[in-house]
């Protein structure tokens, strides 16, 4: 089939995107997909349907020893769901695969199930079954589906168009960090909670959406860090993104714990994932807060390729990658 890696080769030694491009030359369509392989989620020929799946596995995705059932419930279902909300859809119907060992309490599993009970309650989405096995560790697999009168895609940034982010970029490690070190209490004056929160229950911004959708030219969450998914949006839209590094925003917080840790802040908030905000590009030109959520413009589209940091006034190109599961 003309690979280019020998058979052999382990997936660690080429990491997730190109192991990605290779499945992509074994799977074939049949005429049922609008949208396949290399997007939040895949679009059905009806251009209205869109469909998710995501994995989550204790360890990697998170931690009991800070969290609990219910936490790990929300967090994944908030992760899941915002691939829907990514692709301009709204949520309805969510599967749960549950691998968990036999020595499970019965009340860890309903109290995970309440966790994921309350984000669909929040999005009006239903659990609608899945399946259960025995496994040595808790692991997830939620596939969702959600409806979209049009969907958005990575694909659709043009030159002229401005860049956003909601939220704050990097909060969400900065609240596992403080639950990691245990330094909760200490931070709780500069914005701790919030940052605990957003780590433990990163709710989509389906509000945001609903409120800009219109003039939305391409989008994508930041699950893996704002460095690789602007990258996403720069390589499948065929443009040059240039992103301003004093626009990136912020919160106290994190900068206060990058202090505390000795760690590179400009580092940290572009490789930093799971904030799952969304980051997406318009013409238009957007108030500071939508729907009570802050929307910071954050740079712009031009022709060309590739993504640009500007520090400055200086531009150079952006290295930095986030979060590679396979690396």
């Amino acid at each position: 089939m003309g690979f280019c890696y020998d058979k052999w080769v382990q997936v660690g030694k080429i990491g997730e995107e190109r192991l990605l491009r290779l499945i992509q030359r074994v799977v074939r369509g049949r005429g049922h997909l609008l949208v396949g392989i290399g997007d939040d989620g895949l679009v059905l020929k009806d251009g209205r349907t869109v469909l998710t799946t995501d994995a989550y596995a204790q360890g990697v995705h998170f931690d009991l020893s800070y969290l609990s059932y219910y936490d790990v419930g929300r967090r994944c279902a908030c992760a899941a769901l915002s691939d829907l909300v990514a692709m301009g859809a709204e949520p309805v119907v969510m599967l749960v695969a549950l691998a968990l060992p036999r020595r499970t309490s019965t009340r860890a599993v309903q109290e995970l199930y309440q966790g994921l009970e309350q984000v669909c309650a929040e999005l009006n989405c239903e659990i609608g079954g899945g399946d259960i096995i025995a496994f040595d560790q808790l692991v997830l697999g939620l596939s969702a589906l959600g409806k979209t009168r049009r969907p958005l895609l990575r694909s659709g940034a043009e030159p002229g168009d401005l860049v956003y982010v909601t939220g704050y970029t990097g909060l969400a490690e900065t609240g596992r960090l403080l639950l990691v070190h245990k330094l909760s209490i200490r931070f709780k004056a500069c914005g701790g909670e919030l940052a605990i929160e957003r780590h433990r229950h990163p709710l989509p911004r389906l509000q945001v959406l609903q409120r800009v959708r219109r003039g939305i030219s391409a989008l994508i969450d930041t699950s893996d860090g704002l460095g690789s998914d602007v990258r996403h949006l720069s390589q499948l839209s065929g443009v040059r993104v240039v992103i301003q590094a004093e626009k990136i925003p912020v919160h106290p917080v994190t900068r206060e714990l990058c202090q505390v840790l000795d760690i590179d802040i400009n580092k940290f908030v572009l490789s930093s994932g799971e904030d799952y905000e969304l980051l997406f590009t318009s013409k238009r030109r957007l108030g500071s807060t939508v729907a009570g959520v802050p929307v910071n413009c954050i740079g712009w589209v031009e022709k060309g390729a590739g993504v640009e940091i500007e520090n400055q006034g200086r531009r150079s190109k952006l290295r930095i990658r986030g979060y590679d599961h396979l690396k």
